[in-house]
């Protein structure tokens, strides 16, 4: 694809992954013009979260909640299952617990509060779901229970999340750019204003309203993980 450098667009997304790329739907849904960018070829891309397991964290109080995710649970399943419930304050406890108490807590109450609305909203752009049987649970007098309140899991792990998120994506007119990595960001008198990016061996600058950078977490940095 050309790149028409004089064309603001509503929002730029750098990165391919789960979360940049719901970030584009999100901004899709909305009205806005969303270009994505990825530093991988195609058939590469959306990086650590091509790789996930696949497990859901989501606050939840009882089957009723988890049959709006996975509406599809057999009748064996619900004779063999106690899905049991997974509440907000559980999962307080437990960003609390497993970061030893350095989660930003404002991130973290926009996490637990809409974990299931996500996984609605989620659903809704084609994501299947599933409980977690094969790696989560264990038998307690006869049924199935969920350890660590991961009932729920992404059918077919990140390859099936990604192929779910991005052909949505596709659908709702979303243009990605690979082999196009972020170089900088562009500052001007409203802030930062777009990015500067390499396309087909030229830089290039592209302009928007708005940038959201979802371009890989810290695993990919040996320095970061080190520390």
């Amino acid at each position: 694809m050309a790149i028409n450098q004089r064309e603001e667009l509503d929002v730029i997304v750098v990165g391919a992954g789960n979360a940049a790329t719901c970030a584009a739907l999100s901004a899709r849904e909305n009205g806005a013009r969303v270009l994505m960018l990825e530093i991988a070829p195609e058939d590469q891309r959306a990086g650590n979260s091509a790789f996930t397991g696949g497990a859901f964290r989501v606050v939840y109080h009882g089957f009723d909640d988890l049959a709006q995710l996975i509406p599809d649970i057999s009748d064996h399943e619900l004779n063999n299952v106690d899905v049991g419930t997974y509440t907000a304050e559980q999962y307080f406890d437990d960003m609390g617990r497993l970061t030893q108490y350095r989660c930003d807590p404002d991130m973290t109450e926009i996490l637990i509060r809409n974990s299931f609305e996500t996984g609605v909203w989620m659903r809704g752009k084609g994501v299947r779901f599933q409980l977690g049987l094969g790696r989560q649970a264990f038998r307690v007098d006869g049924k199935f229970k969920f350890w660590g309140g991961l009932a729920c899991h992404i059918w077919g792990g990140g390859k099936e999340l990604m192929k779910a998120l991005h052909a949505r994506a596709e659908q709702d007119g979303i243009t990605a750019l690979y082999e196009t990595p972020a170089i900088s960001l562009l500052q001007g008198d409203r802030g930062v204003e777009g990015v500067r990016v390499r396309h087909r061996g030229r830089i290039q600058e592209l302009c928007a309203k708005a940038v959201i950078l979802a371009c890989g977490g810290f695993e990919a940095n040996a320095e970061m993980r080190a520390r």
